[in-house]
């Protein structure tokens, strides 16, 4: 017994120190859908890369697209770039990206985006954005976790949006996803990104699925760009997942 201690100790590596993190704080995830992701992904970004792909759910055609990445920035600037979602607009692939219902930058506010589509109609959606406060106490500050879920069929809310923003558009079926993140401590931080959408129309959801991982990869590049670039100064109010100022 001793021995295997022993053994387990020298294994120990900060991988999977962070993966029984997360075995741990699992059942408290705000998010239903969050990708499977294994050890081998975890030690690959710690050693510096981005790892995306798809997850595939069996018989839903759309795949969910994942990424995760070690940042070199505090969780505290990562997570004011992912919140800010009001100044998203051109730093991440949406040209149109605002709170319509709600306090931007605080739960439950609800936000509407619009994307240009190479080839097929634009896309837009309305989503409602959700701090994950139990989490962040669990994990004594550690975890912080903001999820979405599509409010595609909120007609009193789709009602009011301004007809100029819509009509050149399609709407998407549906759409979930989260940013979750880790403090690892040193200024570091490890990001989990996934978007689960069915663009709906007449794109074939093969290709938007093959598409996805390519497409979380270069938003999560993005976020982070964003987050050191503009929301670590953006003077707007900030509050952190269970509500207290940040």
């Amino acid at each position: 017994m001793i021995l295997a201690s022993m053994f387990s100790v020298a294994g120990a590596t900060p991988a999977t120190d962070l993966m029984a993190d997360l075995d741990v704080w699992k059942p408290s995830r705000l998010s239903q859908t969050a990708p499977k992701i294994t050890l081998e992904q975890i030690s690959d970004a710690f050693n510096g890369e981005i790892i995306s792909g798809v997850e595939v759910v069996e018989n839903i055609k759309a795949g969910k697209g994942y990424a995760v990445g070690v940042i070199d920035a505090p969780i505290e600037v990562v997570w004011r770039g992912v919140v800010d979602v009001d100044h998203h607009a051109d730093y991440l692939a949406v040209t149109v990206s605002k709170t319509i219902r709600g306090t931007p930058r605080l739960d439950k506010h609800h936000l509407f985006q619009y994307l240009d589509v190479p080839i097929f109609s634009d896309r837009w959606w309305v989503v409602q954005m959700s701090f994950n406060s139990e989490l962040y106490k669990k994990s004594d500050g550690r975890a912080w976790e903001i999820t979405w879920i599509d409010r595609q069929q909120d007609k009193p809310l789709l009602a009011s949006l301004d007809p100029t923003l819509i009509d050149s558009g399609v709407p998407i079926r549906w759409a979930k996803g989260a940013w979750y993140l880790v403090d690892l401590g040193a200024n570091r931080t490890f990001v989990e990104y996934h978007n689960w959408t069915d663009p709906g129309g007449r794109v074939p959801v093969g290709p938007a699925t093959r598409f996805a991982s390519g497409e979380v990869k270069d938003n999560m590049q993005r976020m982070m760009a964003f987050a050191q670039s503009h929301a670590k100064d953006c003077p707007e109010t900030f509050v952190r997942p269970d509500g207290s100022p940040l």
